[in-house]
């Protein structure tokens, strides 16, 4: 364009540089054939082909690899057209923060007024070194262990289905205390307790101690029964569980509740709170 000008009007190569904001130095490169452009094509082409056979590399990575295969470009240069391709690693969206409202901690003086539950990780030792979760659930009033359970994986339909079982012998409590792992904060559990009407009170998170009685009972479940032997499968371990689950309600004295069983406690005590089942 300038060579036009210049040709048509007689104007300096000078003066036409000045006018345009356009350095002679460029203008001359130019002249004689030197096109930036065409190397930033190739550059972004060797970026696409590095950033697709190693697709975890960021910047850094890929440019140190690039230097250790003899390409001289400045750091800058490359990263000013890693920018334009858009080759940044795509994280995984974070989770929105869950906001909790406080809850009252202490425990009900109604027996079966509410209810603790919690999950417990394990492995059992076999050809398959298998992981298990067990669910934990409680009332609080009596400390009596209502549903242990070991499970390979305990979905949210899972949980919701242990809650029928336990709701169909016992009763439905006016709230169940838990934290927010995603089976409890799942729609599934949500539009469990709602049928039933049940209060889902979530402690807050990374605040285990606000769920001190569930986890008390965790506790317990791996000193008195889970560290004491190796199991081989899981419905070894499901027995092993049941025989302690009988001698924790009915035979082990708890501190707790002026070392009574939960059987004596709800014995003693019959202000039970138990409410209809929803038809």
């Amino acid at each position: 364009m300038i060579e036009a000008i210049n040709t048509k009007r007689g104007r300096s190569i000078r003066r036409c540089c000045r006018t345009l904001g356009f350095r002679r130095q460029t203008y001359h490169k130019r002249r004689n054939g030197h096109r930036p452009e065409e190397l930033d094509l190739q550059i972004a082409d060797l970026l696409h082909q590095v950033t697709n056979r190693f697709v975890a590399w960021g910047f850094w990575m890929v440019f140190h690899y690039l230097r250790r295969q003899g390409h001289p470009w400045n750091h800058k240069k490359v990263y000013r057209i890693w920018k334009v391709e858009q080759l940044h690693l795509r994280l995984p969206p974070k989770r929105p923060k869950i906001s909790r409202k406080y809850m009252d901690l202490l425990a009900p003086e109604l027996i079966n007024q509410g209810w603790a539950m919690d999950f417990l990780s394990d492995w059992v030792v076999g050809p398959s070194q298998e992981k298990v979760r067990i669910i934990n659930i409680m009332d609080e009033a009596s400390r009596k262990a209502l549903w242990t359970e070991a499970h390979s994986n305990i979905s949210a339909k899972t949980l919701t289905d242990i809650l029928d079982k336990v709701v169909e012998w016992r009763g439905v409590p006016a709230y169940i205390r838990c934290d927010n792992g995603p089976e409890f904060i799942s729609q599934k559990l949500a539009d469990w307790a709602e049928d039933k009407k049940v209060e889902i009170r979530f402690i807050q998170p990374g605040k285990p101690s606000q769920n001190g009685l569930i986890e008390r009972l965790n506790g317990t479940l791996r000193k008195e029964c889970l560290n004491l032997e190796w199991f081989e499968s899981i419905p070894k371990l499901n027995e092993q569980i049941q025989e302690w689950w009988h001698i924790y309600n009915t035979i082990r004295p708890h501190s707790s509740i002026g070392y009574k069983t939960p059987d004596e406690m709800e014995i003693l005590n019959k202000n039970f709170y138990f409410k209809p089942v929803a038809a």
